[in-house]
C-alpha cells in the first residue's frame, strides 16, 4: 500500500468518524448521556486521521513524489524548504486540508470548552457536521490523486518500456500496462514565492475556522431553548474570529502592497472582498450581542447575525472555489469540477436549512424585549454602528455577487468598478468612524445632552483643528474631510476614555484599545490611498533625477537570488541615502517577465519603487514619456497626442492564456497639419508575456515617430481618470548623444501608511484584551444558567 492511498484511506476514516461524532453528540443531547463519551471518541479519531492524512500529504512533498498530481502542480526541487512546506496548501485540494485540519484542532480546544460550561453536546453536533463536510470534500477532491489518474491519456501506456524511459510504474504487469511520471514539478507560482505565503493563508483559514464557533453555539442555544447564556459561550470566540480573520485581511493587503507592484493594499477584488463580509458580520454581531448582555435586546438578531457570519464563509468558499468568477476574479480557481460546485452549493443550502430552520422553529418561542434606551444612549450607538457594518457586508456583497448577478440578467460575467465599492461604503465608514468615538461617551439606557457634548468638546475640538489642516493643505473632497474628521474625533475620544478607564478598571479597556485602531486604519487609508504622489521615472544609469523631493540616480543592477536581479535605484534627501532594489527576472512558470516592487518604510511614508522595463543603451534617437487621462493631451515633438479611450479587452482568452491585445486609441494632430489622425497602440498578450506593438506614424515633412503602449492605468474609483503611459520615439536627430542603459520604473510616496500597520496592531491588542475578559466572564456559565 502506497503512503498516497494511506493518506486517501485516512481522510475517509476520519470523514465517518465525524459523521459518527455529529450523530451521537446529537443523540447525546437528545437525553442520550451515555453515548456521549462515544461521540468524543469518534470526534478524537477524527483529529487523528486527518492530522495523519495531512503529515502523509506534508511528507509527500517534502520528499518530491510527483508521481501524485498535487505535488507535482505545485512543488519543484528547487524550492527553499518554507516556500516547499507552503505548497501544501497553494491549490484547491491543500487548501482544504488545511482548512479542514484547524477545523479539528479548534474542536478539540471547543470541546474541553463546552464541556466545562455544559453545552457540549449540541454544540460539537453541530459543530462536528461542519468538520464532516470539509472531510466530504476532500474526498471529492483527493489531494492523493495519481498523476497518471489524472492524466491517463498522456502517461498511461501498454506493451515493452522504450530503453530511455525515465521514472515509470507497473500498473498491471500481466498485461504490460505502465506509467511514465515526471522527475520534476510544475513548481510554484512566482507571485506566491514570497514569506508571507508562509504566514497569511495559515491565519485567514484559522480565521474562517473559528467562524464555524459562534455558528454552532448559536444553533446550541436554539436546540436548548436558551436564548441568553448563549451569549456569553460564543462572545470569546467571535472576538477571537474577528481578530484571526481581520488579522489575516491586512496581512493580505500588506502582501499585495510589497509584492504586486500596483502601489496600493486592497483591490476590491470579489475574493478579497469574501473574506471581509465574514468579518463586517462577525464585528456587527460583537456590538448587538453587547446590548443584549446588558438588557436582553435583539434576541433573534444576534442568532441571525452569527449563522449569517459563518454562512458568509460558505459563500466566500462557494465564489472562490466553484469557478463562477473564473474571468473577474485574479484569486478563483478556475475548473474545479461540477461535483465541488454542487457539494459546495449542497452545503450552503443544508446550513442555511438549520441556522435558520432552528430560528423560524423557536422564534415564536423568545421572549419580546421591548427597546428601553434613548437615543443617547450606548445601546442605541451599538445598534446603529452594527446597522451600518451589516450594510456595508450587503453592499460589499452585491458587488462580489455581480458576476452571477450579471451571468443570470446578461448572460456574461462582469464585475463592478471599484467606485461602487467607494460610493456606497464611504457614507457608512463615516457613520461606523464616527459612532465608534461616540459610543463609547454615552451612558447606557440614557445620557443627558449637556453632559454628553461637554465630554465630547476635547475630540471635537482636535478633529475640527485636523481636519481644517487637511482642507487647507491637502484636499477640499467633502467626504474625504467628514470621514477625516469622525477618525480624528474617534481616536481622540478613545483615548480619552481609555485613560480613564485605565485608571479605574483596566480589563475593561480592550474596547477603546480596538477602536482606537480603527481609527488609525481609516487615517491609514485616507492618507496612504488619497495623498499619494506618483510619477513614471526614466532612469539612466548614473545621472541623477529630481522627482518627489528625492534624487534618484540608477546604479545598475546585481543578482539577489538564482535567475533574478535587483536594479539598484539610489535615493537621496537631506544628505541621507536609501537604496532599493525593485526585481525583475523571466519566470519559466509564466514564461513571461516577473516585476517585484521594493520599498523604504520612513517614519512619516513609504518610498515606493516598481520596475516597468529595463532598457538597453541607444543613440541618436530620443525617447519621450507621456502620462495621459482620458481626454487629456500632451506634446511630443511636433505631435500632439490625445488619449480618447481604452480598447476593447477579450477576458476570456486572457484568463484561458491565449494570445489577448490591450490597446488605447489615440488622436494625433501634427503641427502642420489641420487633420487629426486616429492611431491605436497595443499590447500583444500571451503566456510568453507581453509585448508593445509600436504604431509608426510619418508626418507630412517626412519625420518617421513612433508610438508605443507602455502600460494602462485604470482607476477603478472614477473610470474617467484611468490613465495611459506612452512612450514616443522621436525622429532621428544627429545631435541627441547616446544613452546608456536605462531603468524604467514608477516611484510613489506613500504618505503616513505606518497608520495602517500600527493601527492593525492596535487592533489586534484590542482584542486580545477583550478575548481575556470574555473568557473570565463564560466561566461563569453553568447548569444553573441554564434556561
Amino acid at each position: 500500500m502506497t503512503a498516497g492511498i494511506l493518506g486517501a484511506l485516512f481522510v475517509k476514516g476520519a470523514f465517518l468518524a465525524a459523521l459518527g461524532s455529529a450523530f451521537f453528540y446529537y443523540r447525546g443531547s437528545r437525553n442520550h448521556h451515555a453515548i456521549v463519551p462515544l461521540a468524543r471518541m469518534s470526534f478524537h479519531a477524527a483529529v487523528i486521521g486527518l492530522m495523519s492524512a495531512a503529515a502523509i500529504l506534508l511528507y509527500l512533498i517534502l520528499t518530491n513524489q510527483f508521481q501524485y498530481a498535487y505535488v507535482w502542480n505545485y512543488s519543484s526541487t528547487d524550492l527553499p524548504l518554507p516556500l516547499l512546506i507552503s505548497t501544501f496548501y497553494a491549490g484547491q485540494e491543500g487548501s482544504f486540508t488545511l482548512w479542514a485540519l484547524y477545523t479539528a484542532l479548534i474542536g478539540v480546544f471547543l470541546m474541553q470548552y463546552s464541556m466545562k460550561r455544559e453545552y457540549e453536546p449540541e454544540v460539537m453536533s453541530v459543530y462536528s457536521l461542519i468538520l464532516s463536510f470539509l472531510l466530504l470534500m476532500l474526498i471529492v477532491k483527493n489531494p492523493f490523486e495519481f498523476i497518471w489518474d489524472r492524466f491517463p491519456d498522456d502517461l498511461i501506456r501498454t506493451g515493452p518500456i522504450p530503453a530511455g524511459v525515465g521514472l515509470y510504474v507497473l500498473l498491471d504487469d500481466a498485461r504490460s500496462v505502465w506509467a511514465q511520471y515526471p522527475a520534476e514539478g510544475k513548481g510554484l507560482n512566482p507571485l506566491l514565492q514570497n514569506y508571507w505565503m508562509v504566514i497569511h493563508p495559515q491565519i485567514l483559514f484559522v480565521g474562517f475556522s473559528a467562524m464555524a464557533v459562534p455558528y454552532a453555539n448559536a444553533v446550541a442555544g436554539l436546540m436548548r431553548r436558551d436564548y441568553t447564556s448563549w451569549i456569553r459561550v460564543a462572545t470569546p470566540w467571535l472576538v477571537f474570529g474577528a481578530m484571526i480573520l481581520g488579522l489575516g485581511i491586512i496581512l493580505g493587503g500588506y502582501w499585495a502592497y510589497e509584492t504586486l507592484g500596483w502601489g496600493g493594499f486592497w483591490g476590491w477584488d470579489p475574493v478579497e472582498n469574501s473574506s471581509l463580509v465574514p468579518w463586517l458580520l462577525c464585528v456587527a454581531t460583537i456590538h448587538t450581542t453587547l446590548v443584549q448582555r446588558k438588557n436582553g435586546a435583539y434576541l433573534r438578531t444576534n442568532f441571525a447575525l452569527s449563522i449569517l457570519t459563518f454562512l458568509a464563509v460558505l459563500y466566500s468558499t462557494f465564489l472562490t472555489r466553484s469557478g463562477v468568477l473564473g474571468e473577474t476574479s485574479v484569486h478563483s480557481f478556475v475548473d474545479p469540477g461540477m461535483w465541488v460546485y454542487w457539494l459546495l452549493l449542497g452545503c450552503i443550502v443544508l446550513f442555511t436549512a438549520i441556522g435558520f430552520g432552528y430560528l423560524w422553529v423557536r422564534s415564536r418561542e423568545m421572549p419580546l424585549q421591548p427597546v428601553q434606551h434613548s437615543i443617547f444612549s450606548r445601546e442605541f450607538a451599538l445598534f446603529l454602528g452594527a446597522f451600518a457594518l451589516f450594510f456595508m457586508a450587503i453592499f460589499v456583497t452585491i458587488g462580489t455577487s455581480s458576476p452571477i448577478i450579471t451571468t443570470i440578467a446578461k448572460g456574461k460575467a462582469s464585475a463592478v468598478e471599484m467606485s461602487y465599492y467607494v460610493k456606497t461604503n464611504l457614507p457608512l465608514g463615516v457613520i461606523v468612524a464616527f459612532l465608534s468615538g461616540l459610543g463609547q461617551l454615552l451612558w447606557w439606557k440614557h445620557s443627558s445632552g449637556g453632559s454628553v457634548l461637554r465630554s465630547m468638546m476635547p475630540s471635537l475640538g482636535v478633529a475640527a483643528a485636523g481636519t481644517a489642516l487637511l482642507a487647507v493643505f491637502a484636499t477640499e473632497e467633502p467626504a474625504i474631510l467628514l470621514l477625516a474628521f469622525c477618525a480624528v474625533f474617534s481616536l481622540v475620544a478613545n483615548a480619552q476614555v481609555g485613560y480613564g478607564i485605565y485608571a479605574g478598571n483596566p480589563k475593561f479597556i480592550g474596547g477603546s484599545v480596538a477602536h482606537i485602531g480603527i481609527a488609525l486604519l481609516f487615517l491609514g487609508f485616507i492618507s496612504s490611498e488619497r495623498y499619494d504622489e506618483q510619477k513614471t521615472l526614466t532612469l539612466e544609469k548614473g545621472i541623477p533625477v529630481q522627482a518627489l523631493g528625492y534624487e534618484m540616480t540608477y546604479k545598475g543592477y546585481v543578482p539577489v537570488d538564482r535567475d533574478r536581479y535587483g536594479f539598484l535605484v539610489e535615493m537621496k534627501k537631506n544628505g541621507k541615502i536609501h537604496t532599493v532594489a525593485p526585481t525583475m527576472y523571466y519566470s519559466d512558470f509564466t514564461k513571461g517577465l516577473m516585476r517585484h516592487p521594493d520599498l523604504k518604510n520612513l517614519l512619516t511614508r513609504d518610498v515606493y519603487v516598481a520596475p516597468l522595463s529595463l532598457e538597453e543603451p541607444t543613440s541618436g534617437r530620443r525617447e519621450q514619456a507621456l502620462e495621459l487621462m482620458k481626454g487629456e493631451e500632451g506634446t511630443a515633438g511636433d505631435l500632439k497626442i490625445r488619449f480618447r479611450d481604452f480598447g476593447d479587452v477579450d477576458r476570456t482568452a486572457m484568463i484561458e492564456g491565449r494570445e489577448f491585445s490591450i490597446s488605447a486609441k489615440l488622436r494625433v494632430l501634427e503641427s502642420k497639419s489641420v487633420k487629426p489622425k486616429d492611431v491605436t497602440v497595443t499590447i500583444l498578450g500571451s503566456q510568453s508575456g507581453m509585448k508593445p506593438v509600436p504604431a509608426t506614424l510619418t508626418t507630412t515633412d517626412g519625420k518617421s515617430y513612433e508610438l508605443i503602449l507602455d502600460r494602462i492605468m485604470p482607476d477603478r474609483e472614477d473610470p474617467s481618470r484611468s490613465k495611459v503611459a506612452l512612450k514616443v520615439v522621436l525622429p532621428e536627430d544627429p545631435s541627441v548623444p547616446a544613452r546608456g542603459e536605462t531603468l524604467v520604473v514608477e516611484a510613489s510616496i506613500k504618505p503616513m501608511i505606518n497608520l495602517v500597520w500600527m493601527g492593525t496592531v492596535t487592533l489586534v491588542v484590542g482584542f486580545l484584551l477583550t478575548i481575556v475578559r470574555r473568557i473570565q466572564e463564560a466561566r461563569q456559565i453553568g447548569p444553573s444558567t441554564e434556561s
